[in-house]
């Protein structure tokens, strides 16, 4: 049909019998798929057919759907069943499906079309139910579904007639609120990232327990075994929160049983922990202190102190109850007290002519004690050509041997592998105490709390000029009596052979640091040996491993193995250049 003929046949239809509508649909439906509105400058189906015939988008688009339901084959003849039906009937019968549709007929009422089309659209419970309808002045208002069978605030099923939100658990009924977790869009988001989203009951309710009565799953995070979840509600988490507080209160509760159980400590104990602490009558013991200094420390003292732990509250000592850090230096200053006050009553049985000098020289001679740190100092400088010659009485015949060649860079050289790398220790019996180590010498008297340090350069030095002003030093009864030691021993052969040591007798580079008067310049304090390098490589070693064990990131065990790499690297170099030399 022309587009011409259409319009004419939406008029006269639209002036004829109701039923033409049906009509007017198809010329609608026609002008609308083959767009022949545009000729008459329209943009849509729905502005032609209101501007041509005054039809509302509504009337339209129903005209439509009742050609295109009720036709034979969308066509324009309406399908026999369907001719005498008026337009209200039509109308209401779109809605029903076509099994419904099969039990209408021209004696049905559009009231009764209404009532089958209101019941096939009303939306049914997760149980397959309507939403449970009161009668008008019932007392009973729960909402809930088949007639009060289930009630909302108990259901945790997606439903799509809920009326109320699911109650949590521990509310009241007389001060209700909900779950935070069903029908939240937000928890729906975060639990599809959570490694326990397969385990979860509110996603799986066949994993939830079942709940008395009804036997429907009852979910709850309270009933998860997952307390690590980040998606727990805040009600599981505090309950959680509480339950971890009451069981560090009893682990607190018992360890306060346990401490009170335990016996205080002793004055033997307390004077253990002096003593090995080292404090004198002359200290000031201080709590501040005292914990910087073992809070983190612990282990055993040796004597009768078997062990101590220290910790940010206070100490324990030989097993026994802990001592705040005020307790302990209370105990110790009233120790330290008695001992003061000992020393006082020991000090007055003398007159200032009969007390007991309290430091012996090298030879054994009383020597006043001095006051200050530098009295200390001026008294041993007084004394080094005393110590060091009886550091040289003391050396074996073979080593006498080669200082009597006089070239200084062999007997540094020597006395540096003898005694500085082995770090030698020694006294003369009569109060003298050395230290060795590879670049000096340390010298102290017993109780007098000061040392005197020489490199192993200026002692050779002096020691030469010493020994040749007093050449009756080599000659010594002492020494004599070294010298006639058996020669198997290994150090007096070295010296004889000079080979087994390696000593070529070509003077060391350590001679070019000697001035003019034959004095050896003092060795940079930043001078180290390979030893000292060994020393910091096994500690970065050490560490490497325990970040190993620890697992920490790789960036930092990178870098400690950055470090560790060169200090072996610098080792390897330091040794092969001292070897070489």
């Amino acid at each position: 049909m022309e587009y011409e003929e259409l319009k004419s046949g939406i008029t006269t239809h639209l002036n004829n019998a109701a039923e033409d509508f049906f009509m007017v649909g198809y010329f609608l439906r026609q002008i609308s798929e083959n767009a022949l509105f545009v000729e008459d400058g329209y943009k849509s189906i729905w502005e032609f057919a209101k501007g041509e015939y005054g039809l509302s988008t509504s009337s339209a688009s129903r005209f439509m759907a009742i050609n295109a339901r009720f036709s034979i084959d969308g066509g324009e003849h309406m399908a026999e069943k369907y001719i005498g039906m008026g337009v209200s009937k039509l109308q209401e019968m779109l809605g029903l499906p076509d099994e419904e549709l099969e039990k209408i007929t021209k004696e049905t009422t559009v009231r009764e079309i209404r009532a089958m089309k209101k019941k096939q659209e009303e939306p049914l419970s997760f149980f397959g139910l309507p939403k449970t309808v009161r009668p008008e002045g019932s007392l009973l208002t729960t909402p809930g579904c088949g007639g009060g069978k289930y009630d909302c605030f108990s259901c945790s099923r997606e439903c799509g007639i809920r009326q109320e939100e699911r109650y949590c658990r521990t509310a009241t009924l007389g001060n209700p609120f909900p779950c935070s977790q069903l029908n939240s869009e937000e928890w729906k988001r975060r639990i599809r990232f959570s490694m326990y989203k397969d385990e979860c009951q509110l996603l799986h309710q066949e994993l939830a327990p079942v709940r008395a009565g009804d036997g429907e799953p009852d979910p709850c995070c309270l009933y998860c075994e997952h307390k690590t979840c980040f998606n727990r509600c805040d009600v599981a988490k505090k309950k959680d929160d509480g339950e971890r507080k009451a069981q560090e209160a009893a682990r607190r509760q018992e360890e306060r049983e346990r401490e009170a159980e335990r016996p205080e400590p002793t004055e033997k104990d307390i004077v253990a922990f002096y003593k090995w602490a080292g404090f004198k009558t002359s200290d000031q013991i201080k709590a501040e202190a005292l914990k910087r200094r073992y809070r983190n420390a612990g282990g055993g003292g040796g004597r009768e102190l078997k062990d101590y732990q220290g910790s940010a509250r206070g100490i324990r000592i030989n097993h026994k109850k802990e001592l705040t850090w005020v307790q302990i230096v209370k105990r110790l200053t009233e120790y330290q007290e008695k001992e003061r006050q000992a020393e006082e009553a020991a000090a007055a049985r003398f007159t200032p002519e009969e007390k007991a000098p309290e430091i012996i020289d090298a030879d054994f001679r009383e020597v006043e004690e001095p006051k200050s740190d530098r009295e200390k100092k001026e008294l041993l400088k007084e004394k080094e050509p005393e110590f060091i010659t009886a550091f040289y009485k003391n050396l074996y015949s073979g080593e006498k041997e080669t200082i009597k060649t006089k070239k200084p860079a062999d007997i540094t050289k020597m006395l540096k592998k003898e005694h500085g790398e082995s770090y030698d220790s020694g006294n003369d019996g009569n109060g003298l105490l050395w230290n060795c180590y590879p670049d000096k010498i340390c010298f102290s008297l017993s109780g007098l709390g000061a040392a005197l340090q020489i490199t192993w350069g200026k002692y050779t030095t002096k020691l030469l000029q010493i020994l040749e002003e007093h050449s009756e030093i080599e000659t010594d009864p002492e020494a004599v009596e070294v010298q006639d030691e058996p020669k198997n021993d290994p150090a007096q052969e070295a010296a004889v052979t000079g080979d087994e040591r390696g000593e070529t007798g070509e003077p060391e580079e350590e001679t070019k640091s000697e001035n003019q008067e034959g004095e050896i310049v003092e060795q940079d304090p930043e001078h180290y040996e390979p030893f000292d390098v060994w020393m910091l490589l096994k500690d970065h070693e050490k560490d490497l491993q325990a970040y190993r064990d620890a697992g920490m990131p790789d960036n930092l065990m990178q870098k400690q193995r950055i470090l560790t790499d060169a200090l072996q690297l610098l080792y390897n170099s330091v040794k092969e250049a001292d070897e070489d030399d």
